[in-house]
C-alpha cells in the first residue's frame, strides 16, 4: 500500500523501518520542520511536505500514518478518515477527552479502519492470558514499566530542550507515553475502570540533577475495577542505559499469570489446574501493522486490534490519573476538572 506519514520523529523513523519490511511504499512525509522530513523522506524517495492539508490534498495515498504529538492528533486523523483513508494513529488516541471524541465520531461517521498503537493487544501472549483466564474478572494486576522513552528523541539532551514530550500540555510525560500501555492491557484483561489514584515524583531517575519543567520520571497508579478488582501501575523514567523491565502479574480465583511483555514476550502461569506457557515471535508494532494492513485492505473496521473507541477509554484514564496526581484524591474515571464526562 501506498502510506504517508505525518509527523518525521522518532517513532516515524520506526514505522519507516516495519513498513518497509512489510513491503509498503512509504510516498510522503509532513512535518513542520522540513529538514526533518526530508531527512527522512529523501533516503526512500518519498515528498516532502511542511504542512498535511496540501499533502492529503495532491497525493495518492491508501493509508495515513499520524506519528505528530498527541495534542496535534484530531485534526490530521479526522481529515483523513473523512476522506476515507484508512489511519493508524500512534497513542495515546489525544491529549483530552474532547479531542479523542472528535476522532471517534469521525471514525464512527467514516466506516473507515483506524487503529490506535497500543501493540501490546495484538500480542499472543495477552490472547493466551485472556483466554486462561477464561471469563473470570481477575483481583488484582500488576504492571511494571521501567525504562527510557524513545531513543532517538534525545529526551534529555540540550537540543531536545523544548521539544513536544518536554511539555507536559503536549505529551502528558511518562504517564501518557508509557503508562497508558500499562492501562491499555490491563483494561484489555480486566474491563473498565470507575475510579483511580496516583501519584507522582521526579528527580530520582531520568530526570536526576536536572530541571524536571513539570516532567515526573516516576509515576504510581492505582485502577478500581468496575467489577471490583485492583490495578496497580508502577512507570519509571529510568537513566539512559539502564535495562529496560515491561511486565504485567494478573491474579484470579482460579488463575496466576506473568506475563513479560519486553522484547521477547512469554505468558507463565498456572489456571484452572492447567500450566500455562506461551511466547511471540513477532515484533508486537509489526503484528500491530499486519492486523492494520489486512483490516484496511478489506475495509473492515472493527479487525484492527486497537480501535478508536477502546483507546478512548484508555484516555480517560490517563487522564483521571493525572487529575489525581494534581489532587491527591481519588477521581472517578471522565470527570477529571475540564475533562469533559465519562467517555462511554
Amino acid at each position: 500500500m501506498r502510506v504517508a506519514i505525518v509527523g518525521a520523529g522518532a517513532i516515524a523513523r520506526t514505522h519507516l523501518e516495519h513498513l518497509g519490511a512489510l513491503g509498503h511504499e512509504v510516498v510522503a512525509a509532513c512535518d513542520p520542520l522540513p529538514e526533518r522530513a526530508r531527512a527522512l523522506a529523501a533516503p526512500i524517495g518519498a515528498e516532502v511536505h511542511a504542512d498535511w492539508r496540501p499533502m492529503l490534498e495532491t497525493v495518492r495515498m491508501d493509508a495515513l500514518f499520524v506519528c505528530s504529538p498527541p495534542a496535534t492528533h484530531a485534526a490530521p486523523a479526522c481529515a483523513a478518515l473523512e476522506r476515507g483513508i484508512p489511519v493508524y494513529l500512534e497513542k495515546p488516541l489525544a491529549r483530552s477527552l474532547h479531542d479523542g471524541r472528535e476522532i471517534v465520531a469521525a471514525w464512527e461517521a467514516s466506516g473507515c479502519v483506524c487503529a490506535i498503537g497500543y501493540q501490546w493487544r495484538s500480542l499472543d501472549v495477552v490472547a493466551a492470558a485472556r483466554e486462561a483466564l477464561a471469563g473470570s474478572a481477575p483481583g488484582l494486576l500488576v504492571s511494571r514499566s521501567f525504562g527510557g522513552t524513545e531513543p532517538a528523541r534525545g529526551d534529555l539532551s540540550a537540543a531536545a530542550a523544548g521539544s513536544w514530550f518536554s511539555d507536559p500540555r503536549q505529551s502528558g510525560g511518562i504517564l501518557f507515553e508509557l503508562g497508558s500501555h500499562d492501562i491499555d492491557v490491563q483494561r484489555a484483561l480486566a474491563g473498565e475502570v470507575a475510579a483511580v489514584q496516583a501519584t507522582a515524583g521526579a528527580g530520582r531517575l531520568a530526570l536526576a540533577g536536572r530541571d524536571p519543567a513539570g516532567r515526573h520520571d516516576a509515576v504510581s497508579a492505582t485502577l478500581r475495577f468496575r467489577d471490583g478488582g485492583i490495578g496497580a501501575i508502577h512507570v519509571g523514567w529510568s537513566a539512559e542505559g539502564s535495562p529496560s523491565v515491561y511486565t504485567l502479574d494478573v491474579l484470579a480465583s482460579e488463575a496466576t499469570l506473568a506475563l513479560d511483555l519486553g522484547k521477547a514476550p512469554t505468558l507463565r502461569g498456572r489456571a484452572k489446574g492447567r500450566t500455562i506457557v506461551a511466547a511471540d515471535t513477532l515484533d508486537a508494532r509489526l503484528h500491530t501493522h499486519e492486523r492494520f494492513f489486512a483490516a484496511a485492505g478489506r475495509g473492515d473496521a472493527a479487525a484492527v486490534v486497537c480501535t478508536p473507541r477502546d483507546a478512548l477509554g484508555t484516555l480517560a484514564v490517563a487522564l483521571a490519573c493525572e487529575s489525581a496526581i494534581a489532587t491527591g484524591g481519588e477521581v472517578e474515571v471522565g470527570t477529571a476538572p475540564g475533562r469533559g464526562l465519562s467517555p462511554g
